[in-house]
């Protein structure tokens, strides 16, 4: 079957010819500006009533899914746009799926009976787009539409979005020059899971799963070296919301350290980046410093953001509150998690912290957490603890 290929279900409702003449209108003009790869996509069922979870990056995940999914897609949107004049028509027609904030029964009620026409409906459990590039808590609503969907329910991973012009990387939306001509996106459908089975947190780990096999399938894998494990280190970090056009990057480990390496590989990742191991040499830039505990007392203060990681032995030291604490596994040097700079708050939409009191920061794009060493956990949020 062609990657993108719509599937025939026998109990889903047809499409008219108009519609069908639009989504594939739109699809079209998607894939003319995003080279979309559809990962396993043979995991969606190829009939019965589905709901897709995925990640929220960017302002066009939905087309992205669309593009695809084998099978026509129905997204659930707020019924607030359907109240924009111009977008009303629009909306119905594809066929998408209105729920209200304020109406929690009736969004559930809306969502299972789509589910029981034996379509696919789309959902971003997240509620909201990342400006952490982590995966967000995800609502439990999804839990009961599932259910009393009758549905299967389909785990997605978006891959490659952060970065792009509509998503928050670089501290804004719609900032960004776009860096590809057709930018590459890649979509991993994870295994179904029956609904029963398809809480929050099993839903979140297959999420997490899916972006630690999307790592090292990109391209920036081929430039890893020798030192797989800082490299690793750098392009998780790259994918995290922390960095500011004109940073220096200053470390004060001895060399050979992880976080010494780290910090190279990340510079190698980012053309341009200097690196400096004394303050005098930043000449009035701004510092992003990289720390442990034993090399905390060489700041000056004046940092515009600071990280400071250590082993698991380190994981109940009391650290200054400008620095943001991460977990390095010992035996291998790998960054587990780390500590964020909250991102500004957007009007109307839920804060996204980027550090939790007692924990060691959120996880890391492309970690399981079936992989983590022992003692450590993920909580609902994403954020790493101990214990």
């Amino acid at each position: 079957m062609l990657e993108n290929e719509r599937q025939e279900t026998t109990t889903a409702p047809r499409q008219g010819w108009l519609q069908r003449l639009v989504v594939w209108l739109s699809l079209a003009l998607v894939r003319s500006f995003y080279k979309v790869r559809a990962v396993h996509a043979e995991r969606v069922p190829r009939t019965g009533g589905v709901l897709l979870l995925p990640n929220h990056v960017s302002y066009v995940d939905a087309l992205i899914v669309a593009a695809a999914c084998p099978r026509h897609v129905r997204f659930v949107m707020w019924d607030v746009l359907y109240r924009v004049w111009w977008m009303n028509g629009f909306l119905r027609l594809v066929g998408t799926v209105p729920i209200s904030a304020t109406r929690a029964k009736d969004a559930v009620r809306n969502v299972a009976g789509a589910l029981k026409e034996g379509g696919v409906v789309c959902l971003f459990p997240e509620g909201q787009i990342t400006r952490l590039g982590t995966v967000n808590e995800l609502k439990k609503g999804f839990e009961l539409m599932a259910r009393q969907g009758g549905a299967q329910v389909v785990p997605v991973y978006l891959d490659g979005l952060w970065g792009s012009i509509f998503s928050y990387q670089g501290g804004g939306f719609f900032k960004k020059r776009p860096k590809h001509l057709r930018y590459p996106v890649d979509v991993y459908f994870g295994a179904p899971m029956e609904a029963k089975a398809a809480t929050a947190m099993a839903v979140r780990e297959a999420i997490v799963a899916l972006s630690a096999e999307a790592l090292p399938a990109r391209a920036a894998w081929r430039h890893a070296g020798e030192d797989e494990a800082a490299f690793a280190n750098a392009l998780r970090l790259s994918e995290l919301e922390w960095r500011r056009e004109g940073d220096v990057f200053l470390c004060l480990e001895p060399a050979g350290t992880p976080v010494h390496r780290t910090v190279h590989e990340l510079a190698r990742l980012l053309p341009g980046t200097k690196i400096i191991t004394r303050h005098a040499e930043a000449a009035g830039a701004p510092v992003a410093a990289f720390t442990t505990p034993a090399t905390l007392a060489g700041l000056r203060g004046d940092e515009r953001v600071v990280f400071c990681w250590h082993g698991m032995a380190e994981a109940t030291l009391e650290l200054p509150a400008p620095a943001l604490r991460g977990v390095l596994e010992g035996a291998t040097g790998l960054l587990l998690s780390t500590e964020l700079p909250a991102p500004p708050a957007a009007g109307g939409e839920e804060p996204q912290q980027g550090r939790k009191p007692g924990t060691l920061g959120r996880l890391l794009p492309g970690m399981r957490v079936d992989a983590l060493p022992a003692g450590l956990r993920v909580d609902e949020e994403g954020f790493v603890s101990a214990g």
